[in-house]
């Protein structure tokens, strides 16, 4: 009974310190990919290598894309 007592605390210690960031283990790669994106892109304009027409362009593009592979995933999990 005590091993049992003890295994059960351990793995409560355990499970807890494991998802003291969860982040770190819930990620999306997409998501990623496209934060990563826009980051660029929005350097590229802070820094005048874009103009303003061209940011918003890149960007309604960009975002676009990324809600198409959203509803892409969203049909493939409801199949």
């Amino acid at each position: 009974m005590k091993k049992i007592i003890l295994a059960v605390f351990l793995l409560s210690v355990v499970g807890c310190s494991y998802f003291q960031e969860p982040e770190k283990f819930i990620k999306d790669p997409h998501f990623a990919e496209y934060q990563d994106q826009r980051d660029k892109l929005e350097r590229q304009y802070l820094r005048k290598e874009i103009n303003y027409a061209e940011y918003v362009e890149k960007r309604d593009a960009l975002d676009r894309e990324y809600d198409g592979q959203v509803i892409s995933r969203d049909e493939k999990i409801r199949e």
